[in-house]
């Protein structure tokens, strides 16, 4: 009963519509922002073991030049 009155007053009333056209572009945003930052974070993680593993900075900005490079290119 209670649900079929809020789910009748939800769709005759245009909010819903409206509502729904807002949450898109929020939703959008809030997964690319998600992805760049996994994006840096796994960067980060890459680079703390290319240092664990002793290689040097020329050798750790050839690998990351190498990755930035083939991002763009995607």
């Amino acid at each position: 009963m209670l649900a079929d009155s809020i789910w009748h007053s939800l769709f005759q009333v245009p909010q819903l519509p409206i509502f729904m056209s807002l949450l898109i572009p929020v939703v959008a945003i809030i997964g690319f922002y998600l992805y760049k930052t996994q994006k840096v974070r796994s960067e980060n993680e890459l680079k703390r073991k290319m240092v664990e593993r002793g290689m040097s900075v020329e050798e750790i900005e050839r690998v990351i030049a190498a990755s930035t490079k083939r991002d763009e290119d995607e």
